[in-house]
C-alpha cells in the first residue's frame, strides 16, 4: 500500500483472533461490505493473538492486513491492533461472527456526526436463540452495566457489547490498558470519566459460529470486569464509608470523652459505656483510613491511569503540602501523647493503684495513630502531588 493510501483511509475496523479460521472468513466478507455503503476509504485488520489454525494465512487471502499482538488477551489484541490503524475511525468487533460488521456503518455515521464512542447494545437490539446464556444475559450484563451507571452516572445499556466504534483520538484519550477482558469496562468508564460523547445503536448478537467453546470465562471474566468498575470509583469505595466511620467515631469519641469515666451515656434504650470507646476509636481509624487511602488512590488515578487534570485537586495540591501534614501530624501527636501522659500521671499520683481512665487512654492511642498515619502517607502524597503538578505544569502556565 502506498503513502497516499496509508493517508487516505478514513475508516478501519480491528478484529481481534486466536483460531478463528471457521468464522473469520464471513466477518470479513460483512466488513468488506460495510465499507462499501460507507462508500469511504477503509482497512480490515486481524489482531493476531498466536492463532496455529491458519487465520493469518486465510486473513491475508482475503485481504485483510494481519497485525501480531505479542501479549495474550482480548484487550491486548485489541490495543495492538487499533495502535496500528490507520483510520480515524475504528470499529472493533470479534471473529466468531456473532456480530454483523454491516451493522457498524450507522455507527460509523455517529461518529461523523461528532460522537466520540458509540456502543452497540444487544439488549435492546435483538438476541437470536441461543447466542447469550442466561446468566450473561439476566445476571452478568444487567448488574455491571448497572453498576458503571450508578458509579459513574452514565446511561449505558449494555457494557458486555463487544462491538464498538470510536475516533482513534478518543483512543488515544483513554489510554486504554487492560489485557483482559475487562478492555470492555475499562473503555466505558474511562469514557464516562472523562466526559466523551457517547451514544448507543441497537445491534443484533447472533449465535457463536465456531465448533468449539468461546474464550470467554463467565464468573472469572466477570470478577475481572467488577474489579476494574470499582477501581475507579473512589468517592463510593473510600469516601462514602470512610466518611461515615470517621464520624461516628469522632461523635462517639467525643460524647463519650465529655463525660466521666464509668458513668454510663444513655440514648434511648441504648446504654454508652467505657469499653465503647474502643469501637469509636476503631471507626475513627477505620474511616480516617479509607478517606487517606481514597484521596491517595484519587490522586493516582488521575496521573497514572486516566492521566487527566481535575480543577478541584489543583486547588487542593496548592494549598496541602508536606509542611503542612507534618504540622498537623505534629498537633495530633501532641494531643495524643498528652492525654497518655495524664493518665500515666493520674496512675502515679494514686501509687499505682486501680484506675479508671480507659476513655482517654484509648482516645490517646488513636490520635497517635492517626498522627503516624498522616506523616507517612503524606510522604506518598507528596510523590504523588509532585507527579500531577509536574504533569499537567504545561495547563497551569497557559491559564495563569
Amino acid at each position: 500500500m502506498s503513502l497516499s493510501e496509508c493517508e487516505s483511509i478514513q475508516v478501519s475496523i480491528v478484529i481481534p483472533c486466536l483460531n478463528e479460521v471457521i468464522t473469520l472468513g464471513a466477518c470479513i466478507e460483512k466488513a468488506k461490505e460495510a465499507l462499501a455503503k460507507l462508500s469511504l476509504p477503509g482497512e480490515i485488520i486481524i489482531s493476531d493473538n498466536g492463532s496455529t489454525d491458519g487465520s493469518q494465512a486465510l486473513a491475508e487471502s482475503l485481504g485483510a492486513r494481519v497485525i501480531y499482538a505479542p501479549i495474550r488477551g482480548y484487550g491486548a489484541a485489541l490495543i495492538w491492533g487499533i495502535r496500528a490503524a490507520r483510520g480515524e475511525y475504528i470499529v472493533i468487533g470479534d471473529g466468531d461472527d456473532s456480530y454483523d460488521f454491516r451493522e457498524a456503518v450507522a455507527m460509523v455515521e455517529k461518529l461523523i456526526l461528532g460522537y466520540d464512542l458509540v456502543i452497540g447494545t444487544r439488549l435492546r437490539g435483538k438476541i437470536m436463540s441461543g447466542a447469550m446464556p442466561w446468566k450473561n444475559r439476566y445476571i452478568g450484563t444487567p448488574v455491571l452495566t448497572a453498576l458503571v451507571n450508578l458509579l459513574y452516572q452514565s446511561s449505558f445499556s449494555d457494557v458486555n457489547c463487544g462491538m464498538r466504534a470510536f475516533s482513534k483520538q478518543a483512543f488515544l484519550e483513554m489510554h486504554l490498558e487492560s489485557y483482559g477482558m475487562e478492555f470492555a469496562s475499562e473503555m466505558l468508564v474511562k469514557a464516562a470519566v472523562l466526559g466523551l460523547k457517547t451514544t448507543e445503536i441497537p445491534i443484533t448478537l447472533y449465535r457463536d459460529g465456531r465448533a468449539r467453546p468461546p474464550h470467554l470465562k463467565p464468573w472469572l471474566d466477570g470478577w475481572r470486569h467488577l474489579k476494574y468498575i470499582l477501581l475507579f470509583a473512589p468517592k463510593f469505595i473510600y469516601w462514602f464509608p470512610g466518611c461515615l466511620f470517621f464520624t461516628l467515631g469522632t461523635v462517639l469519641l467525643t460524647v463519650l470523652n465529655l463525660t466521666p469515666s464509668g458513668s454510663l451515656i444513655y440514648l434511648g434504650k441504648l446504654r454508652f459505656g467505657d469499653h465503647w470507646i474502643v469501637v469509636g476509636a476503631l471507626l475513627c481509624l477505620l474511616g480516617y483510613e479509607l478517606l487517606v487511602m481514597g484521596f491517595l488512590a484519587y490522586i493516582y488515578t488521575l496521573t497514572h491511569r486516566l492521566r487527566r487534570r481535575s480543577r478541584h485537586l489543583d486547588k487542593f495540591v496548592k494549598m496541602i503540602n508536606i509542611e503542612r501534614i507534618i504540622l498537623f501530624a505534629l498537633i495530633t501527636f501532641i494531643a495524643g501523647i498528652s492525654l497518655e501522659i495524664s493518665v500515666l500521671n493520674a496512675w502515679l499520683e494514686g501509687d499505682f493503684g486501680p484506675l479508671n481512665a480507659f476513655r482517654p487512654a484509648v482516645t490517646g492511642m488513636a490520635l497517635i495513630l492517626i498522627s503516624t498515619q498522616t506523616l507517612f502517607s503524606g510522604f506518598f502524597y507528596t510523590i504523588l502531588s509532585e507527579r500531577y503538578q509536574y504533569k499537567f505544569s504545561s495547563q497551569f502556565s497557559e491559564e495563569n
